[in-house]
């Protein structure tokens, strides 16, 4: 054979050769977006109610998935890597089939109405790195293997406001990857596992409005890199574990409505970056230390009905960013400090149901964005309402009853144009607005 025919000869293998590719390459993918299809379409199939007819309309039949609303396909594979219906009122259930999306990347499903458990197969998905099921009526367990074998990857996992129940899995260590996770609002029980504290890569932790009993885990001061936690609305008890004042980067820390006990850890006086807190309705005894100057961000703290004792301290004022200061019901002496009237941007104060003595502080007059202020059942304020209590035109509750004030009601409080609620009684005041109650 002359080397024009082999020549000939080679090109003919070659070329049979990249067409019998290209035919078993194009079957393949014809195969694989069957498959995407058929996922889809028992996705839809479990769909009640469709109040929009998006998916009744636009999913049909004779058109390409990837143009489908919610679909979204990678340019070179074309096969389904996102899946949003979001926001869409449907009504239905989950099917096991979603998992055969194996190229999905994201799943929201969230704000519908969505019932019945979760499948256990998407659980299995490989590639998934955000699961949004949030705001339905799932009811399911979590499995206790969870991330043992797959979502590695998982980065978000949103699961709040369902009805969920059992235990939280310890195997949830296994998604490393996660940066976010929320299972607010369901009704998980158990403690709060220990091994949470090994996701080192999180930003935001909520477990709040679940019955969660126990401690707080102390791994929790691993996740150095939290910037929200909430155990709000829980059944937790014991103390506040000094190490949540290891979390450096904490912006907003919620462990409001529990059994939470003992004093305040010294080390949350250390959180510069705190700018949210909220310990009320617990049995949380001691003082508020004057080291809360160092906590030089924050801006509102709720200490509401606890055992609190003490003063509140004057540092408060050195706090340039404050706006809500909230310690009502608890045992608090002394006066209120005068160095409160430097906080230009409180909008809120709540100190009633206390043992504060003293006269109220003309400088809170200076408090020109505060809509609330409430000193109520102290019994032991004496002194007179400041006439400069007229420059707070944004005043709209004031509630000073059950006090020992005694003096004319200044005219100056006729300034005060969104006042709403005025109550006064139980004092020994004079004057015009006496019998005003509610304006």
């Amino acid at each position: 054979m002359d080397i024009s025919s082999f020549s000939s000869h080679l090109n003919l293998l070659i070329t049979s050769f990249l067409l019998l590719q290209c035919l078993i390459d194009c079957s393949s993918a014809n195969s694989d977006i069957n498959t995407d299809r058929s996922s889809l379409t028992a996705f839809k199939s479990r769909i009640s109610f469709d109040p929009h007819n998006i998916l009744t309309k636009n999913w049909s039949d004779d058109s390409n998935i990837c143009s489908w609303i919610g679909v979204t396909c990678d340019s070179r594979y074309h096969r389904v890597t996102q899946l949003n219906v979001s926001s869409m009122d449907l009504v239905g259930t989950i099917p096991p089939e979603i998992a055969k999306l194996s190229h999905l990347v994201s799943l929201d499903v969230s704000e519908n109405s969505f019932h019945g458990p979760i499948p256990t197969s998407i659980f299995n998905m490989s590639n998934l790195q955000v699961l949004d099921l949030r705001n339905n009526s799932l009811s399911s367990k979590l499995p206790f293997d969870m991330c043992k074998h797959n979502l590695h990857k998982l980065k978000r996992l949103r699961i709040s406001y369902n009805e969920l129940y059992g235990e939280i899995p310890s195997s949830l260590e296994g998604c490393s990857q996660l940066e976010y996770l929320s299972l607010y609002s369901n009704n998980f029980s158990g403690h709060v596992p220990s091994q949470i504290g090994n996701l080192t890569l999180l930003q935001q932790l909520s477990l709040g409005a679940n019955n969660l009993t126990g401690n707080i885990p102390r791994e929790i001061g691993n996740l150095t890199m939290l910037q929200l936690l909430n155990f709000g609305d829980n059944k937790l008890s014991g103390n506040i574990p000094k190490e949540i004042g290891y979390l450096s980067n904490l912006q907003s820390l919620n462990i409001r409505v529990n059994q939470f006990s003992g004093a305040i850890p010294t080390t949350i006086y250390g959180m510069t970056s705190l700018m949210y807190c909220d310990f009320a309705l617990n049995h949380l005894n001691g003082s508020l230390s004057r080291d809360i100057r160092n906590m030089t961000s924050l801006r509102r703290i709720g200490l509401e009905n606890n055992n609190l004792i003490g003063e509140i301290p004057k540092e408060i004022g050195d706090l340039a960013n404050f706006e809500r200061l909230s310690m009502c019901c608890n045992k608090i002496t002394g006066s209120v400090p005068r160095e409160i009237g430097n906080l230009t941007n409180m909008v809120g104060i709540y100190l009633g149901n206390n043992a504060l003595s003293g006269s109220i502080p003309k400088e809170l007059g200076r408090l020109v964005n505060l809509w609330e202020l409430q000193l109520k059942d102290n019994y032991l304020i004496t002194g007179s309402i400041p006439k400069e209590f007229g420059n707070m035109a944004s005043l709209t509750y004031l509630l000073l009853y059950n006090n020992k004030l005694s003096g004319a009601i200044p005219n100056e409080i006729g300034n005060m144009t969104l006042l709403r609620e005025l109550r006064l009684y139980n004092n020994s005041l004079s004057g015009d607005f006496l019998s005003l109650y509610i304006l």
